[in-house]
């Protein structure tokens, strides 16, 4: 059984199924971190024991000298690859020198994987510069290069965290990649990126500010977003590679959204893209629920004939009436609670540029 197809210049064939649970010594399934999937046949099993007594790494000075490789995907693994349940990290710092015309990219310096309860706190990272290549598709694409990277991990928390490079700057790839992890938190951090590429189960992102790579997501469960400041494209970005899913609630409070870092644009807060013509592996999704609470949208810097920004982007510029057919049908939101959000432009919120796909999407103004 194959998830995650991936779509467009990176495409894939999918990965396998796979999950990652918590279960007690009594053989109980934390409910908080859910199996996802169901498994007709379970080729492979594993059990990992979880480390009851804490591992706390303070301190730590580390330099990369950057590798001047060919740009391919031949990731660099200098780093801390954490395999450990119930880690702290704290205080750490991480810089990088030496980065030239051409590089290959790093997998993270911070790896975190098959593990569960770990912290990263008061600790100082470096985004890595971008550098090109042929994709999948033959065309030229980015390549993802991180300073944190986290896969199959559950309850991954980074609190009070930073990095040395402006997270606004636009030559730095975004500093966290993530595949299948569960719960996870920012808290107090200033990062260029929040990024779940192949689900994550629950996030939360409160008190911080986050940069121009904004926030990535796909999966299931609450994406949370409090008291932060988002200078992304959009308010958050669902993942098109992926199929733009989210199966469950997106809810937003008390924050500031910054489109594009503040250049000229027309903005959308919720942005993604799905035609319904590709199997990623699984139904597609729109957040069932969103909740938008006390939003200011700091759309000043905009062009004459702009019409206010947009609750959702334009997913499927083809599907604009009852002809198109879906041959993988995608789930739209059912309802938008909106409570006091405002714009600096003084324009109101629209719901889209493709008003028929969203026509009966409950809107609930308070």
């Amino acid at each position: 059984v194959k998830h995650y197809i991936r779509f467009g210049l990176n495409q894939n064939n999918g990965a396998a199924q796979t999950d990652i649970f918590l279960v007690d010594k009594t053989g109980k399934v934390d409910l908080d971190a859910p199996i996802l999937w169901d498994f007709d046949q379970i080729t492979q099993m594993s059990a990992l024991p979880i480390d009851e007594k804490p591992l706390i790494i303070s301190g730590g000075r580390f330099t990369t000298i950057a590798n001047r490789a060919e740009s391919r995907y031949t990731y660099y693994s200098r780093n801390i690859l954490i395999k450990r349940s119930h880690v702290v990290i704290d205080g750490l710092e991480h810089r990088i020198r030496g980065e030239g015309e051409q590089g290959a990219p790093y997998g993270g310096f911070l790896n975190i994987s098959d593990c569960a309860y770990v912290t990263v706190k008061n600790t100082i990272l470096t985004g890595h510069k971008t550098y090109t290549t042929i994709g999948a598709a033959g065309k030229p694409v980015s390549m993802g290069s991180y300073d944190i990277s986290a896969n199959r991990a559950l309850n991954v928390s980074f609190i009070n965290c930073s990095q040395t490079n402006d997270i606004n700057d636009r030559t730095y790839w975004g500093i966290l990649g993530s595949n299948y992890c569960k719960n996870m938190l920012y808290d107090h951090c200033v990062l260029s990126r929040f990024d779940a590429h192949m689900g994550v189960a629950n996030a939360t992102i409160r008190n911080s500010t986050l940069g121009h790579m904004g926030i990535n997501a796909i999966g299931s469960g609450t994406l949370r977003v409090e008291n932060s400041t988002i200078r992304g494209n959009t308010l958050v970005n669902l993942r098109s590679d992926y199929g733009s899913t989210w199966q469950g609630e997106l809810l937003i409070r008390n924050c500031i959204f910054v489109p594009a870092g503040g250049r000229q644009g027309s903005p959308s807060l919720i942005g993604g893209a799905n035609s319904g013509q590709h199997d990623f592996g699984y139904t597609c999704y729109m957040p069932e629920r969103v909740v938008l609470e006390n939003l200011h949208i700091d759309d000043s810097n905009h062009a004459e004939n702009y019409q206010g920004p947009a609750l959702f982007s334009n997913f499927n510029p083809q599907l604009t009436d009852s002809s198109y057919q879906e041959k993988f049908p995608y789930v739209i939101t059912k309802e938008v609670i909106l409570r006091n959000v405002t714009t600096a432009s003084g324009k109101p919120l629209r719901i889209s540029d493709n008003t028929f796909m969203f026509r009966n999407v409950k809107l609930n103004v308070q």
